[in-house]
């Protein structure tokens, strides 16, 4: 019932559709693993190639975290996951009840904190 008071509110609507918009932009650590380390992966390499090419133009480097030489992965996954995911999704969950977004969630950030843990920088451990 509470739900169908907050949906009647055209401004409450419109608000909801951009957390929404918001949520799927930034949810790759609400996915399944193996899609979260693909993707982790596939975005860091973007922002390693971006920083790449800031250097090599002598440009202001905008995110020197993301140098490819220092980078951690884990590092900035948790980060990112603090900074931004958590609290949202948290607050979503709470509107939508999101159980399984929330258990892949805390599976990320578990391995993400296991990878710092062992002082590796990769997307995976390396093969035993």
């Amino acid at each position: 019932e509470s739900i169908k008071t907050v949906l009647m509110s055209p401004e409450n609507r419109i608000l909801i559709k951009r957390m929404l918009i918001k949520c799927a932009d930034i949810s790759n650590p609400c996915r399944p693993i193996d899609r979260c380390i693909e993707w982790a992966g596939r975005i860091s390499e973007e922002y390693f190639a971006q920083t790449d090419e800031e250097k090599r133009q002598g440009l202001p480097v905008v995110m020197p975290v993301f140098d490819r030489n220092t980078c951690s992965i884990p590092k900035s996954q948790i980060s990112f996951i603090d900074y931004f995911i958590t609290d949202m999704f948290d607050a979503w969950d709470v509107f939508a009840d999101l159980p399984n977004l929330m258990e892949h969630l805390d599976n990320n950030f578990k391995y993400w904190k296991g990878l710092d843990e062992r002082k590796l920088r990769s997307l995976r451990p390396p093969p035993e």
